[in-house]
């Protein structure tokens, strides 16, 4: 499920990014370009915390490493 988050999700997000920054492009000064900045920027950390969860959560499905505890 994480992985297929990650992947659907992401890159939802990832394009409503690039489709806002384009709109940028297109409108210059206007006042409301300070508004979709910040909405990009959400979007962005929105993306880091999502693979960020992503990747703590697989983490945490591989099995631990076990140590030796044997005295020689």
């Amino acid at each position: 499920i994480a992985a297929a988050l990650n992947d659907v999700v992401v890159r939802r997000l990832f394009t409503a990014g690039l489709d806002l920054e384009a709109a940028l492009g297109l409108m210059g000064d206007h006042p409301a370009s300070g508004k979709i900045c910040h909405a990009v920027d959400e979007l962005d950390q929105a993306i880091r915390d999502i693979r960020d969860t992503v990747l703590d959560h697989l983490a945490g499905e591989r099995p631990v490493p076990q140590t030796s505890t044997s005295t020689t």
